[in-house]
C-alpha cells in the first residue's frame, strides 16, 4: 500500500494518467493525494475530473485556487476567465446534470472528509 501525492494537474489528464501507470499506481489498494489546482489551463480537465470521482475511497483533494474559481463560477458567483479554459468543462454535454455537478459535489466532500487519528 503506498500513498502518492500529486499537484498543479491543471486538466493534463493525459499525463496524470501517464505519471499513475508510471508508478504502478493501483486504486482500492493504493492512496492517490491530489494537492490543488485539478482543472484549468490544460485540454482535459473533465477527464481529470471524471477520473477523480472514479477513484472513490482511494482519492484525498485539497483544493487550489483553480478548483475553487471553478466552484465559484459554477455557483455564478463568478466569471469565467477565457484563459482558464473552463469553458469547455461548463459547456460539455451533460455536464451540468451529470459529471461536473458530480464531480463539485464530490471535490466538495472529499476536500472536507476527515478520518480520526
Amino acid at each position: 500500500m503506498a500513498t502518492y501525492l500529486i499537484g498543479d494537474v491543471h486538466g493534463c489528464y493525459d499525463e496524470l494518467i501517464a505519471l499513475l501507470h508510471k508508478v504502478e499506481f493501483t486504486p482500492g489498494k493504493d492512496t492517490l493525494w491530489l494537492t490543488g489546482d485539478l482543472v484549468a489551463r490544460g485540454p482535459g480537465s473533465l477527464d481529470v475530473l471524471r477520473y477523480v470521482k472514479s477513484l472513490g475511497d482511494s482519492v484525498r483533494l485539497v483544493l487550489g485556487n483553480h478548483d475553487l474559481h471553478l466552484l465559484a463560477v459554477f455557483a455564478g458567483i463568478s466569471r469565467n476567465k477565457p484563459k482558464d479554459r473552463l469553458t469547455p468543462l461548463l459547456g460539455s454535454a451533460g455536464c451540468r446534470r451529470s459529471c461536473l455537478t458530480g464531480c463539485v459535489a464530490s471535490l466538495c466532500c472529499k476536500s472536507t472528509k476527515r478520518k480520526s487519528w
